[in-house]
This record gives C-alpha cells, sequence and structure tokens, in this order.
C-alpha cells in the first residue's frame, strides 16, 4: 500500500496531467482559427511558458523553403537572439535531419544563460523533407512528450496557413499533371464572354463523377449535394460491395473552381484504395498516403469521414479525418460521434481511428460537410444542435433528412446566402423480415 504522500504526490501528477491536456485541446482548438503565423507563434510561446513551465523560448520560421528563418516569438525579450538565422547555420543543417538537438548544439544561441537548465532546439515540418522552422527552449526541466506534441500542433497549424497562401503558385504543379482541365478552368476565369457556359460544363462534369448512389437493399440512401457556386470543393461516395454499404464524405480547403480540382483528385485516390481497405480508418490512412505521395508539392488539404454498415447484421463502423461528427439516430435519439483526425494529404503515415455501433430497423447514420452547420446569419450560426433536431425530427416524420436540413437553413437565413458548400449522406437501415431471421439465427447459434 503507498503512503499517503506518496498517494498525493501521484494525484497531483495525474491533476497536472489532465490540466495540461486541456489546455492542448484548447489550444488546438484556438489554432484551428488562427491565419497569422506571428499569432500561431505568440501562441506557442504563452502556452509553452504557462502550460509547460519553460523560462526561455524563441521560435523561427520561414514560409518559402529557400528564405532564412525569421524570428516571430521569444520569451524573455531581451534574450539578444539574432533577427533572423540563415539556412547555412550548422544549428539548422543538423535540425535537416535530426528532430530534437540538446544543449550542445544551441549553447551560442542562449550565450550569457547562467547554468542548471536544460535547453533543445526542436524542428518545426511542413512535409518530412521540408524544414519550415525551428523552436528553441529552455527550463529547468523539460518534458520531452509533451513538447513533440506542442511542435506536431504548431508545426501543422503553420504547415496549414502556409498551404492556403501557396496554393495559387503550387496550381503551377497541378497545371503540368492536368493541363488542359487546369487550362481550361483558366481560360474560363479569362474569358467573360463564355464563363457561365464553360462553368456549367465543368458542372455536370463534376456531377457525373459523383454520380447517384446507387439502389441498396435494406436501406434508403440519401444524398443532398448542393455547391456554393456551379461546381465546389465538396465531394461523396456511395459504393455497395455485397453486405458492405460504404459511405464516404470529403471537403476541400476553400470552394468553388479551385477546390472543384481537388475533389477530382480526392476521387480517384478514393477509387484507388476503396476495394483494398477494409474498413473505414484502413481507407483514410491509404487515402491520405495516395494523396500526400502523388501530389506532395501541391499540399492538397481537406476533411473526411467513411462509414461502413453491414447490411446483413446492422453493424456499423465509422471513421473520419478532421471531419464534422457523424450523427447517428438509434432508438428515437441522433447522437453525434467524434471522430477527430488529422486533416488530409498534409503527410504520410497518419493513423486513423475505427468507432462502431450496430444499428436495428429504422435507425440511419448521416455525414454532412459543414456548410450547412456554419451557415451564419449574422453573428450566429446555424449550429450542431439545430442540425441534429432537424435531423430527428425528419427521421421520426419517416422524411428525407436532406431536404429537411437545407428547407431549415434556408428558413435561418431569411433570404441570405450559404458562405461554403453544404452536403448531406444518410442511410436508414431497413432490416427486412429475412435478413432479421437469418440474424436470429445466428444469434442462436
Amino acid at each position: 500500500m503507498a503512503a499517503p504522500g506518496e498517494e498525493a504526490g501521484r494525484a497531483e501528477e495525474l491533476s497536472g496531467r489532465l490540466q495540461r491536456l486541456r489546455a492542448f485541446g484548447a489550444l488546438r482548438r484556438t489554432l484551428r482559427v488562427t491565419e497569422d503565423a506571428a499569432a500561431i507563434a505568440a501562441l506557442a510561446r504563452g502556452f509553452a511558458l504557462d502550460v509547460l513551465g519553460l523560462d526561455r523560448f524563441a521560435l523561427y520560421c520561414a514560409e518559402k523553403d529557400e528564405a532564412p528563418l525569421d524570428l516571430l516569438a521569444s520569451a524573455p525579450e531581451a534574450l539578444g537572439l539574432p533577427e533572423s538565422i540563415e539556412r547555412t547555420e550548422p544549428l539548422v543543417g543538423d535540425l535537416e535531419t535530426t528532430p530534437v538537438l540538446r544543449d550542445a548544439a544551441i549553447l551560442e544561441l542562449f550565450a550569457g544563460e547562467p547554468g542548471e537548465r536544460e535547453r533543445a532546439a526542436l524542428a518545426l515540418r511542413g512535409s518530412p523533407e521540408r524544414l519550415i522552422g525551428i523552436v528553441l527552449v529552455a527550463g529547468t526541466s523539460l518534458d520531452q512528450e509533451m513538447l513533440d506534441e506542442l511542435v506536431f500542433d504548431v508545426e501543422s497549424a503553420l504547415a496549414a496557413r502556409m498551404i492556403t497562401r501557396l496554393r495559387a503558385e503550387e496550381l503551377a504543379v497541378l497545371e503540368i499533371q492536368e493541363r488542359e482541365l487546369v487550362g481550361l478552368l483558366r481560360d474560363v476565369e479569362a474569358r467573360d464572354a463564355i464563363i457561365q457556359e464553360d462553368l456549367e460544363e465543368a458542372r455536370q462534369f463534376q456531377r457525373k463523377m459523383l454520380g447517384a448512389p446507387p439502389a441498396v437493399p435494406d436501406a434508403s440512401v440519401e444524398v443532398v449535394y448542393q455547391p456554393l457556386g456551379l461546381v465546389g470543393g465538396d465531394l461523396y461516395a456511395v459504393s455497395l460491395d455485397g453486405d458492405k454499404l460504404r459511405l464516404f464524405v470529403a471537403d476541400a480547403t476553400g470552394h468553388g473552381v479551385r477546390a472543384s480540382l481537388t475533389t477530382m483528385f480526392i476521387k480517384s485516390g478514393y477509387e484507388a484504395v476503396r476495394l483494398s481497405a477494409p474498413d473505414p480508418a484502413a481507407l483514410l490512412a491509404a487515402l491520405n498516403d495516395a494523396i500526400a505521395q502523388t501530389y506532395r508539392s501541391s499540399e492538397m488539404l481537406f476533411s473526411a469521414a467513411c462509414v461502413d454498415l453491414d447490411l446483413a447484421s446492422g453493424r456499423v463502423r465509422m471513421a473520419s479525418a478532421a471531419h464534422p461528427a457523424v450523427c447517428v439516430v438509434r432508438s428515437g435519439e441522433a447522437t453525434f460521434i467524434e471522430g477527430g483526425g488529422a486533416f488530409l494529404g498534409l503527410r504520410t503515415g497518419m493513423k486513423y481511428t475505427t468507432n462502431e455501433t450496430a444499428l436495428e430497423d429504422g435507425d440511419a447514420v448521416y455525414l454532412f460537410t459543414d456548410g450547412f452547420v456554419e451557415a451564419r446569419k449574422q453573428n450566429e450560426q446555424f449550429g450542431e444542435e439545430r442540425l441534429r433536431g432537424v435531423i430527428l425530427d425528419a427521421h421520426r416524420a419517416g422524411e428525407p433528412a436532406g431536404e429537411r436540413i437545407v428547407a431549415a437553413v434556408t428558413e435561418f437565413l431569411e433570404g441570405g446566402a450559404l458562405e461554403d458548400d453544404g452536403t448531406v449522406v444518410g442511410v436508414r437501415f431497413r432490416r427486412s423480415a429475412a435478413t432479421a431471421a437469418a440474424s436470429r439465427g445466428d444469434l442462436i447459434r
């Protein structure tokens, strides 16, 4: 039996770790909506000092591969650090191949500081081969696990913001790979006289690519696809392989012409891995690797969710990647199931988690993109709770939920327009008598 003092110490340690994990959650939510690199660096600095208990911090970052690394944030300000570090410096060269350097490698940058302090330099990467910055830290004790978590969150936020700003330049690479398609769309933007006609052709092409859902025994499938313009950045796919019904929804960053280009590459990657992926988590991991490897230079970023429904048993398996929660309607109640996971297309080797549940006769599952949820009237969003209520009302009334959602959002906006693409894909499980009897027989056996 542990002594009272040991138990108190252990409880205090667990409490401190829980507080740090909560702080990490708050940091991640803030980073998702922070656009400026300097603001991201300032958030990291505050977290390092206030939560991790460090007393020295500096973050350097460069938006272009060959540019020097500029100092974005430091604490305390009187450290005397250089405003920029050339990529030819030994420290930068070492971090190109090593994620973490300890004490001796950064002593010069902390010259004059007293001893009895651990020091470290950590690499910030936009991809496995691309160094976008470095973080310098010092403190009486460094928790490497917590530092690694902070570095991952910060580099993901910085990389995502850089992707948004650099996308126009990187489209040149897509032009080489898809010369005719990109050339057509650029001509559409340049020639006002034919823009509507050509965009209508692009809309028809995208609708044909998405296709209609298949007829599914023992299930009612519905799809609502409402792009912001003639073409959009949402993507859906519904496939039936034996008794497995697979639903897939993705949302490319941005909307309009550029985002519609991304959906074409996502669709191609999805079809390449769909049949070989045994479950939703494996599908997302394989799709992420396919996109990140094939289009590495363009760094296409998107969220996605996948659901597999076994029509013979009602078993549901689901996984998501930085996508809105899946809505499951079961026993007359609607529940959102969060999946978490990182954005797809940023880097290879990402892992995703599968959640499982089961549907009975009349239960349903709905996937959606954030266009309807984030519909805004002045400073008020339509929100997940309104969406949940609309889905539940439609389900109880035996009506298509997608149509109800569009009507409810339209009424909420009071004549205003959506600011993003909106997509809903749902399936209501209809267990037939034969299927139910077979299932009962399996249970008896």
